[in-house]
């Protein structure tokens, strides 16, 4: 079956730029939209003519927008019927119980731990760690170089911003945003948000980057 790597970004830029590494196979392919913004309006015409018996995909998206472009693309390519393979590249570590969901991405340098489950559509960005026991949600996003602690669970369309730090135990709702690049240490309610011009938590309103301060 011949593997198609489809997106746009970083991701999609090191996956192609890096294929004996991730494993992908002879005679692999590419399709690449413009941009993330034109990415709705291209999802009919990167995935045509992909038939179910002949293409597995994976579906290469940075983080925008809690990873809703991403979703799009994804959840186009499953309703088609459509396989999405799994890449890890060769210089991670996975643990030999962790679960990776489909279209999962593990980069290089990457450490995923004893009885971690990564769940569908999540980029784990080079040199991340995910100690033994935590669960990240669907369509995820973990940064370079971040770290979540043992046990964590992180909800759906969670974005782990690089170098951030998650102390063992922490429960992070659906959409929350942690891109302070530093350790978190409380909980967080669903649709939290934490950067560096928000000291302290914000709320997200919507499915946009409309914030209310949390009292």
């Amino acid at each position: 079956m011949n593997l198609c790597l489809i997106g746009v970004g970083s991701v999609f830029d090191t996956i192609a730029g890096d294929a004996i590494g991730h494993g992908l196979p002879e005679g692999w392919s590419l399709r690449r939209a413009e941009s993330v913004a034109v990415l709705s309006s291209s999802v009919e015409t990167l995935l045509e003519g992909l038939l179910p018996t002949e293409t597995q995909l994976f579906v290469a998206v940075d983080q925008n927008a809690l990873n809703h472009a991403r979703l799009e693309l994804y959840g186009a390519a499953r309703l088609r019927g459509l396989r999405l393979a799994t890449l890890v590249h060769a210089r991670a570590i996975v643990a030999p119980d962790a679960k990776l969901a489909d279209n999962v991405w593990i980069g290089a340098g990457a450490l995923i731990g004893s009885a971690a489950r990564i769940d569908s559509n999540v980029m784990v960005n080079p040199a991340a760690r995910i100690d033994g026991g935590a669960r990240i949600g669907m369509h995820g996003w973990i940064g370079p170089g971040a770290v979540v602690g043992a046990g964590v669970e992180i909800g759906q369309h969670g974005v782990i911003g690089a170098d951030v730090r998650l102390r063992a135990g922490l429960r992070l709702g659906k959409h929350c945003v942690v891109d302070t690049g530093a350790a978190q240490t409380e909980d967080l309610a669903a649709g939290s948000f934490l950067a560096p011009h928000f000291p302290s938590p914000a709320r997200i309103v919507g499915a946009g980057y409309s914030h209310q301060k949390q009292r």
